[in-house]
């Protein structure tokens, strides 16, 4: 028998599943809250990156409902109501604005004295410098 490295948290229905198809599932264990959030952000990547794939619409709508449902039980672990997610997401708008304006920059030049600069450096995976 040939094993295939799945490492990731499933779905409720995926386990028996993947037993009434003659397969075996090893390391199957129940995660503990901090498991669960860790594996949760994840999936959500995991989803994310499925929605960047999606061919059309009607898949992109799919993969919406699958990065949803992990927001859903992400809120539930870490005890956040709607109520307070609205409130947080109005502070965040508040703050720096929404996406209404559709606005896209490409790169953005700063000179070394301005403060920005240091943050830009010290985050090169999220600002790498344009030669």
């Amino acid at each position: 028998m040939k094993y295939f490295k799945f490492a990731k948290l499933v779905r409720d229905n995926i386990l028996p599943y993947i037993e009434n198809n003659n397969q075996i599932a090893r390391g199957v264990k129940v995660l503990n809250d901090d498991e669960f959030i860790s594996e949760l952000i994840k999936k959500a990547q995991e989803e994310v990156k499925e929605m960047v794939l999606a061919s059309d619409k009607n898949d992109l709508k799919k993969e919406l409902a699958d990065v949803s449902e992990v927001l859903d039980y992400l809120k539930q672990i870490l005890d956040l109501s709607d109520t307070e997610l609205e409130k947080l997401k109005k502070q965040k708008r508040s703050k720096n604005g929404g996406f209404k304006t559709r606005t896209y920059i490409e790169d953005v030049g700063v000179e070394e004295n301005n403060k920005w600069y240091k943050y830009y450096r010290k985050h090169p995976n999220k600002y790498p410098e344009v030669k």
